[in-house]
């Protein structure tokens, strides 16, 4: 959601950190369809899906992290909106027993580079 507003028109100069702070926003329109709008990708990307908690699990919490985009002037450009995992939360070895990122090295990534190189190809 985009909008310009000129600094000076805003009261609140903050982010919000808690969405208790939203509600009392004089905002909260623009901030609560940005969270519309932030639940309309992840359900369009299929970004969870529902399922039984295991016995003896906990379920992991989620909070909104809110943060308010300005142009180079100062202006209001966009508000941001993210949902996010507490996952400091976790223990290892509880919650968790190992963890993985799917981040190529740096070996890997010249080895792609040159195949697509050798055999001409185009990379998307």
């Amino acid at each position: 959601m985009y909008v310009t507003e000129n600094l000076s028109d805003i009261g609140e100069l903050t982010d919000p950190l808690l969405y208790a702070q939203v509600i009392s926003s004089l905002y909260v329109d623009k901030w609560c369809e940005t969270m519309k709008d932030e639940m309309r990708y992840m359900e369009h990307n299929r970004v969870w899906e529902l399922a039984e908690l295991p016995v003896g699990f906990r379920p992991i919490g989620c909070k909104w992290v809110f943060k308010t985009k300005r142009d180079f002037k100062g202006n209001i450009d966009h508000y941001k909106a993210r949902l996010v995992t507490k996952g400091y939360n976790q223990k290892e070895g509880i919650d968790y027993k190992e963890t993985f990122a799917p981040v190529s090295s740096k070996d890997a990534f010249r080895v792609m580079m040159a195949l697509v190189t050798h055999f001409d190809l185009e990379l998307h």
